[in-house]
């Protein structure tokens, strides 16, 4: 039988240290006299014993008054046969015991990510976005061309980009170990290039076919896309918890879009209809066939004589008080 004991301490499942012991006993704790010193004020002077028996390594509980659990567990235990795979929690620290003996997982197979694939596509993203708010910037040209018209977009399209990537490589840099810039800088791109396309497509919805709700609801195409980015900017900070982060990014989404439209529904309220088309495009552009004016004279018509009708009938329902 193997005689090394490993002790791990552990912080979100990832070891920031460990231990090798070639005995029969481990002592766990806050006090010096023992063997691992746990620099956790939740953590008994004298905690946790590890002992070798015949069924394995076992874990004993001190009698301390916060006790010992197993990983997540809310039930405190006295004596337990560790298996080397669950962590178990001594006061807010988390530890693992294993024997010399314990068998690992199979290696994972390294796909080399050095950037060759990942920033020429986001190269392209880029491109994709320089080229789409150019021709937004010409579409909206009512007046004689100016370079700064074309360039002030793009400055703060592109100052925008640099404070959202950098901040995640950042982050990524400090939590993982690794900035994983060009990964950062894909997702980003990606999602920005998204959403200018979705605002182009719905501009041109609005202008061509008088289509008002891809506009009017613009809104939740770019939370969506914020969500979605920064779902994949958190996986590239770690992989571990994917499901905790994706419930957690779309609640947060859901609750900025109930707000946000609860918001509009109150502007809509309070000033009318909000303005569909937001900007002109050429009139080659149209496809809807233009009212004619005999129609929309003929619509202005109806309007008065409803509104004439409603104010004779809240005069009779006055006078009638």
């Amino acid at each position: 039988m193997d005689k090394v004991i490993w002790v791990e301490i552990l912080s979100r499942q990832d070891v920031i240290a460990r231990f090798r012991f070639e005995k029969d006993e481990i002592r766990i704790g806050r006090g010096y006299d023992n063997d691992v010193i746990v620099d956790d004020p939740y953590v008994s002077p004298s905690h946790l014993r590890i002992t070798r028996s015949e069924a394995g390594l076992v874990a004993d509980d001190a009698g301390t008054p916060n006790g010992t659990f197993v990983n997540g567990g809310k039930s405190k235990i006295g004596r337990l046969l560790l298996n080397g795979g669950e962590p178990i929690r001594i006061g807010r620290t988390f530890i693992r015991v294993r024997g010399g003996d314990f068998k690992v997982p199979a290696e994972r197979i390294d796909v080399p990510s050095n950037g060759a694939g990942t920033l020429p596509l986001a190269l392209l993203s880029g491109a994709g976005v320089i080229a789409l708010e150019v021709m937004s910037s010409w579409f909206s040209e009512i007046s004689e061309p100016k370079l700064s018209h074309y360039l002030t977009p793009l400055s703060n399209v592109a100052l925008l980009a640099l404070i959202w990537i950098g901040g995640w490589t950042v982050l990524c840099r400090i939590f993982s170990g690794q900035a994983r810039f060009e990964r950062n800088l894909l997702i980003g791109l990606a999602g920005l290039f998204s959403y200018s396309f979705y605002t182009e497509l719905s501009q041109f919805a609005a202008y061509a076919l008088t289509w008002r709700s891809a506009v009017s609801y613009d809104y939740i195409a770019m939370w969506s896309v914020i969500a979605a980015a920064a779902f994949f900017h958190l996986r590239e900070i770690g992989p571990s918890g994917l499901r905790v982060k994706a419930v957690s990014v779309a609640a947060l989404l859901a609750i900025v879009i109930i707000v946000q439209t609860l918001k509009q529904s109150d502007l809509t309220a309070d000033f009318g209809r909000q303005t569909t088309a937001r900007r002109l495009m050429p009139p080659f552009l149209r496809i809807a066939p233009v009212q004619d004016e005999e129609s929309f004279f003929s619509g202005i018509q109806q309007l008065k004589t409803k509104l004439d009708s409603d104010r004779a009938r809240m005069s009779k329902e006055e006078q009638s008080r």
